[in-house]
């Protein structure tokens, strides 16, 4: 019996479709496997934690003198809610300001914890330099070797670190500062400042 030409090449375009098909679900079968055999990254480790995202800042200060000037200061001190856990997304900000003596040229005003970088190529006076140790106060679980450098965020460029980091509810974070020189040199220079620090991140939070 012949064939009708036309049912014909349908058969053959229904063949074609067909075995295209099976292409398809073996590569998605071949993606999906590798997707279930990969380890999850950080980030898909930490959207996986259920609550609901709430913006959040761990924040700190601490008051120093001229003669913590070359010394490693004492830590600043922030705890973790035990609400939840609390995402660290950018480098801490660290910034300070001079808290006396009364009549200090910038008391109470923001000044750098570094002389790098120098816009208008001049170090301006009322700036220290320091640098810094980031660790779990309750576990003593540090995030670096030895303390870095002035590795910051500032108050005009919040720089994301390279992977979130979770802290665990009451947790106990510590910035431990290394205060390294002190420029104070203004028409009436500060004896005293107050190095103040925010963490930036989230938290998640179960409502």
């Amino acid at each position: 019996m012949a064939v009708d030409p036309s049912t014909a090449a349908l058969l053959r375009t229904l063949k074609n479709e067909a075995i295209r098909s099976r292409q398809q679900i073996a590569t998605l079968t071949q993606v999906v496997g590798e997707l279930q055999n990969r380890p999850r990254s950080v980030a898909e480790e930490i959207d996986a934690i259920e609550g609901r995202r709430m913006e959040g800042t761990l924040s700190g200060e601490i008051e120093f003198t001229i003669a913590d000037e070359f010394q490693r200061g004492a830590p600043i001190t922030m705890q973790v809610s035990q609400d939840g856990p609390f995402i660290m997304t950018h480098y801490p900000m660290a910034i300070w300001r001079p808290s006396g003596p009364e009549g200090a040229t910038n008391l109470g005003r923001w000044r750098p914890v570094s002389t790098f970088p120098l816009p208008d190529q001049v170090v301006d006076t009322d700036i220290i330099d320091l640098m810094y140790e980031l660790q779990d106060g309750g576990n003593q679980r540090l995030l670096q070797n030895q303390p870095r450098g002035p590795l910051l965020s500032r108050p005009d460029n919040i720089v994301p670190c390279p992977v979130p980091t979770l802290w665990t509810p009451n947790s106990v974070v510590q910035f431990i500062p290394t205060y390294l020189a002190f420029t104070w040199d203004g028409a009436t220079p500060p004896t005293a400042g107050i190095l103040h620090v925010d963490i930036p991140g989230y938290r998640i939070v179960n409502l």
